[in-house]
């Protein structure tokens, strides 16, 4: 007997399962078509869960078919592992590395969007690349990397004949750090006696960094003004953007 809560309903299925002599393998339990292998639950129940694991998180799943977390991952994993193809090295021609903060890092494909390689933490530079067979690496056009010296040397030393490009989010961030806030700093040492206009200005960095669109109305308002007013603050938004 398996007992399951179903949406608010407390549902129990009670079935006998028989044990079967066969004269060519012997004595064997019967064969449930509808319960998915060793689980107690039925192949629709599992199907629903793939298909809601699509949509949801995980733990949002489980609380809405009652199931454990563990279970709605053991089935999703399960899913995954058929529905992803094996990788196929011989495409890979362009590699991007992302560097994870807490978890991991991870390698694509940047052609077929595949998932190549993920190693846990963030200093494991290395083996993002020496994973890979060296004609994989000699065979690689480009590999987009963020701003880091250690996965740089990686890059150049496993994949001398591809191209390094640096991912579009670092560059602006480091142009913002580097030279909008840099400039920025210049312009209020110039307005010592303008206490005001530098008051104004040294308060002014999170209108230069952010973009545009995610301004409130009386920020933009703000951000047009001090632009106006500085020509050197103007140049380095517009480079930015």
């Amino acid at each position: 007997m398996r007992e399951r809560d179903l949406f608010q309903y407390r549902v129990w299925l009670d079935f006998p399962v028989r044990r079967v002599r066969c004269s060519a393998c012997g004595p064997r339990r019967e064969r449930i078509v509808w319960l998915a292998g060793r689980q107690p639950l039925t192949c629709a129940m599992v199907s629903w869960v793939e298909t809601l694991s699509r949509l949801l998180p995980l733990k949002h799943v489980a609380e809405l078919v009652g199931l454990h977390w563990h279970t709605v991952k053991t089935i999703d994993h399960r899913r995954l592992s058929h529905e992803t193809a094996q990788t196929d090295l011989t495409r890979v021609r362009r590699q991007f590395v992302l560097k994870g903060n807490r978890y991991a890092m991870v390698a694509i494909c940047a052609d077929t969007q595949q998932v190549l390689w993920v190693g846990e933490g963030r200093s494991c530079a290395c083996a993002a690349f020496e994973w890979l067979d060296r004609d994989t690496c000699q065979q690689k056009e480009a590999v987009a990397i963020g701003m880091n010296t250690a996965m740089d040397l990686e890059a150049k030393q496993h994949s001398p004949k591809a191209r390094v490009v640096y991912d579009l989010f670092h560059v602006v961030a480091k142009f913002g750090r580097e030279v909008i806030d840099r400039m920025r700093v210049d312009q209020v040492n110039r307005l010592r006696e303008d206490h005001a206009g530098r008051r104004v200005i040294k308060r002014s960095r999170w209108l230069l960094l952010r973009n545009r669109t995610n301004l409130a109305p009386e920020q933009a308002v703000k951000l047009d003004v001090l632009l106006a007013a500085k020509e050197p603050l103007t140049t380095v938004y517009l480079l930015k953007s």
